[in-house]
């Protein structure tokens, strides 16, 4: 099943970054055809492909590349089926980007699991991972040819530079502003779990942690409720 897309338009300047092309070059481009865009006023605004946002975008190679940093293997992490791609794309176009424009840089502490990845995973150091329901794996196979996560979607684990003491403030503007399928929240100095899905359900859950510091879930609610909860978490 595809997931429904939503369209980002990058300014003449991200995309130069994007592609790593010079004013010249992305003119040309534009002019041959290569680049769908629209113009408002006199910018240029680009549209890009799922693909190309994936294969080049700094924060989707944070979500591909994030094991590098916690596990001791070298792999291509990059997803190899198009429902992942496109729901990396999307990840990135309704939640990581819209975070990183309106409040600063972006750390992935969670990202993309690749089927090999989530062997070595499951083998060296599963604890506290689920990956039949966590989307981490997002519309991956396994060895046998059967979807890792049961869910599809994407999901990936985040904190904001700057932020890292007030997890509440962002959980609280992507409830109220952003499209998501489901956000687990660990406390206000925690990174967020976050995923989006071919059926967003703006589930919130607020996990707590007991005396032997087990997680467990807390309060949860969806839709206009999870915008009320999700108040209660500045107060």
């Amino acid at each position: 099943m595809l997931l429904v897309q939503t369209t980002l338009y990058f300014t003449s300047k991200e995309m130069k970054k994007l592609l790593s092309l010079s004013d010249c070059h992305l003119m040309h481009e534009r002019e041959k055809g290569n680049l769908p865009f629209i113009k408002k006023g006199n910018q240029f605004l680009y549209e890009v492909d799922d693909e190309t946002l994936v294969s080049n975008h700094d924060l989707a190679a944070q979500v591909i590349n994030w094991y590098q940093n916690k596990h001791e293997i070298e792999l291509d992490n990059t997803p190899t089926e198009v429902t992942s791609i496109k729901a990396l794309a999307l990840l990135l176009k309704e939640i990581l980007i819209p975070i990183n424009d309106r409040f600063g840089k972006i750390t992935i502490t969670y990202g993309f699991v690749s089927s090999e990845l989530n062997s070595y995973i499951q083998k060296n150091s599963r604890t506290g991972t689920y990956p039949s329901i966590d989307q981490h794996s997002s519309h991956e196979l396994n060895a046998n040819n059967i979807c890792i996560c049961d869910r599809g979607g994407i999901a990936c684990d985040f904190y904001v530079s700057g932020f890292e003491n007030k997890m509440n403030v962002i959980t609280d503007y992507i409830v109220n502003k952003l499209e998501f399928d489901k956000l687990y929240y660990y406390g206000s100095t925690r990174p967020i779990h976050v995923s989006v899905s071919n059926a967003m359900q703006k589930h919130l859950q607020i996990m707590n942690e007991s005396a032997n510091g087990r997680r467990i879930p807390g309060k949860k609610a969806y839709g206009d409720e999870a915008v009320s909860l999700a108040k209660e978490l500045l107060t």
